[in-house]
């Protein structure tokens, strides 16, 4: 072994399926303990990464225990000329980095940093693997392997990550030593890139609640399927779906089906936190008889849980019995053992918990899973949903999920595609652009090209030429003109002009997608017409992004878009739900005088016009510029706690006309430094607000002005790099 800074095992040249030029090289990012005792596995796996994918393997020996020293070394290796380091995978104990004052990186965590450090902080492997980031040390954890990071005023406000990377870290858990479970893990890795497969069968599946249940999203997401895999369009393959309400509970169909040996790909959305997939809610009621059980049933857990929480159960009993008007008969077994027991084993049945993986021999096969949901990517923690499927004895090699709360509508399979094109699962983070986004398992693990005609994915972004993005935009793969389009945005190589070209006459809905994600970035007439176009896409998630995107906007002239969406008979749930959202950040007056002029023209036709016409008119009244009161009554109020949570909440829905009042309410004389911050912070979260220009404006002047206390002089810098930043 050669030892070079921290300690480097550099292992022999292996043929390559990916011919280039020029190889790469991967890092392995290992404690001490951890590689005496998975030695000859870790360099087994070293060995089958160089085979498989021909990159130079260091491996990286954590002898410090501190992150700076291992992304500074990082950063040497990906900078060296020869076989620069393009991917890297944390193996072990390796430090936790839990970041702070970077949410807005995140998908939807919003939590008040006045809470707790270790939860109101975000684990992220982006401090490793996103050299773009600048970060503050704050302090180490006394009782974890945490270091808590603050993003400065100067960083990056997106997280693009320069490398890929994964997280493989058993603990003790589950009565199986740490080190046992890694090496089965390595041995395993190995096995599956002796065993290559191409992407032929793969299954999603929906949970409770989520994206509003919406059927059509589901029918489209199929479509989106064939355009990410058009493989999978051959009579051999095979795409299977699955959702809740196909079974209650679905528990056990669901495992079944992540245990099939010939399944190669799974993507779930559900609901979720560190420790459950959430995947029933309640059952359906058909009879009177069960309509009564049910009363009971909830009735009891209601009294049994004001009991256990030391609570007056005897009035909850009383208050639930007068309100329900229910007889005493219903209530006489409340703290029946039996029952209780019951409910306890129906409840836990709806949802597939970390001790279902034991207690029902649970060993999912699929190599590859994706988890669209929240906290079950936490492997900060000692044991998490992600860590469960990658350490189980079955097949399962890499998951990608998320480390903390995470938005329902996202495109959580963003050029995913590029895994039948010779990327490997390490790039699906890239594309998400969220701090909480991280791979549990091998980065490395990639599926055979279904043509045999593979790129060398990350080599090409590595590399970043406009000109191979240039060809690569001519090709008929949505995927590959997706990464194009990305890759010259990123490079600041492609115009709205372009884009819009793109948008109105691509036939591929992922391509049209990616047009529309790049061009609000914009901010000029182009975007706004696409916009206006894209709440008519075939595509429900164009559909979609687009109403999200004029609630980001804010500008006046998408009204007559979201009018004629709000109108339209048989939309979406989700579109729906986001069209209501959307009506929340624009005047009343004015989407009522839109919807009078749009409703009452002849085309629209309509059984009991009149009827609906009302029943639309009070879904703007009620939605339309909620929290313009709130912000009104910041004028007069005095108690610091509403004022607080009236500033927080624009970070969610800004009210986009109300910025200069909140500019001119930052420099009121009894405005304090604490809430001055908090407003620059929560303006901060809108770069595709059409007042962006003037919020960025606005904080670079108040960064350069003495006048403001230094916190504050910080904070506008950073929002005015928030909003400046594609």
């Amino acid at each position: 072994m050669k030892h070079i800074s921290l300690s480097l095992l550099t292992l022999c040249l292996a043929l390559s399926c990916f011919a280039v030029a020029k190889r790469d090289g991967f890092a392995i990012v290992i404690d001490p303990a951890s590689l005496s005792q998975a030695k000859a596995e870790v360099e087994a796996y070293a060995a089958a990464i160089e085979q498989a994918h021909g990159l130079k393997v260091y491996t990286i020996v954590d002898r410090w225990g501190v992150p700076d020293s291992i992304r500074a070394e990082l950063i040497r290796l990906h900078s060296q000329k020869q076989e620069p380091v393009i991917g890297a995978v944390f193996v072990g104990d390796i430090p936790v980095v839990m970041v702070r004052d970077g949410q807005h990186m995140t998908s939807a965590f919003k939590m008040d940093q006045k809470q707790p450090r270790k939860e109101s902080s975000v684990p992220s492997d982006r401090f490793y693997d996103d050299f773009s980031l600048k970060f503050r040390f704050l302090e180490r954890d006394s009782d974890a392997n945490y270091f808590y990071y603050s993003i400065t005023p100067e960083s990056a406000q997106r997280t693009y990550p320069t490398i890929y990377s994964g997280r493989i870290r058993p603990t003790d858990v589950g009565g199986i030593n740490r080190y046992e479970k890694l090496r089965a893990f390595l041995r395993k890795a190995v096995k599956a890139k002796q065993q290559p497969r191409e992407v032929q069968k793969m299954f999603f599946f929906s949970g409770h609640g989520y994206i509003s249940e919406s059927k059509v999203a589901r029918m489209d997401e199929k479509v989106a399927w064939m355009e990410h895999f058009p493989q999978l369009n051959d009579k051999r393959a095979r795409i299977s779906y699955m959702d809740h309400s196909d079974h209650n509970p679905v528990k056990e169909h669901f495992m079944c089906e992540l245990m099939r040996t010939d399944l190669d790909f799974a993507h779930l959305h559900h609901h979720g936190y560190w420790d459950t997939e959430y995947f029933n809610g309640l059952k359906e009621i058909p009879t009177v008889r069960q309509a009564k059980e049910f009363i009971i049933k909830n009735v009891r857990q209601h009294i049994v849980a004001a009991k256990q929480r030391g609570r007056d159960w005897e009035k909850t009993q009383a208050t639930l019995k007068e309100r329900f008007d229910l007889p005493d008969s219903w209530l006489t077994d409340v703290f029946n053992e039996e029952l209780c027991k019951q409910d306890s084993l129906e409840d836990a049945e709806a949802d597939l918990h970390l001790e279902d993986f034991a207690v029902y021999g649970y060993q999912p096969n699929v190599p590859v899973v994706i988890i669209d949901a929240c906290f079950c990517g936490s492997f900060h923690k000692e044991d998490c949903i992600a860590d469960e499927y990658i350490f189980q004895p079955g097949s399962t090699v890499a998951v990608v999920a998320n480390t903390v709360n995470s938005l329902q509508d996202k495109w959580s399979d963003c050029l995913i595609g590029l895994l039948a094109e010779g990327g490997c699962v390490g790039d699906l983070p890239r594309f998400s652009t969220y701090l909480e986004s991280h791979v549990i398992g091998d980065p490395t693990y990639r599926y055979t090209p279904s043509d045999g005609k593979g790129l060398d994915i990350d080599h090409l972004i590595n590399e970043n030429k406009p000109a191979t993005w240039r060809k690569l935009l001519k090709s008929p793969k949505a995927d590959l003109q997706g990464l194009a389009i990305w890759q010259l945005c990123q490079l600041g190589q492609m115009s709205s002009r372009e884009l819009r070209s793109i948008y109105e006459t691509s036939r591929l809905d992922l391509v049209r997608l990616m047009a529309l994600v790049k061009i609000v970035d914009f901010h000029d007439d182009n975007a706004l017409e696409v916009l206006k176009a894209a709440t008519q896409d075939a595509f429900e998630m164009v559909q979609r992004f687009s109403l999200r995107y004029i609630h980001d906007s804010g500008d006046e002239r998408l009204i007559p878009a979201l009018i004629a969406v709000s109108i339209e008979n048989n939309t979406s749930d989700r579109v729906n739900f986001d069209a209501r959202t959307a009506i929340g950040v624009y005047p009343k007056d004015k989407l009522l005088a839109e919807f009078a002029r749009q409703f009452d023209r002849p085309e629209v036709q309509t059984l009991k016009k009149d009827t609906i016409r009302s029943l639309i008119a009070r879904t703007i009244e009620v939605y339309a510029g909620r929290g313009a009161k709130e912000i009104e009554a910041l004028d007069t109020a005095q108690n610091a706690k509403e004022i607080r949570f009236t500033i927080r909440a624009q970070r969610n829905n800004l009210v986009h006309a109300y910025v200069p009042f909140f500019f001119d309410y930052l420099d009121r004389p009894t405005t304090t430094v604490e809430q001055q911050v908090m407003i620059l912070e929560a303006l901060g979260w809108h770069p595709r607000s059409y007042q962006a220009p003037l919020i960025a404006e606005r904080c670079m002047a108040i960064s350069k002005d003495l006048r403001y206390d230094p916190q504050v002089r910080n904070e506008a810098l950073k929002t005015c790099n928030r909003i400046k930043a594609k």
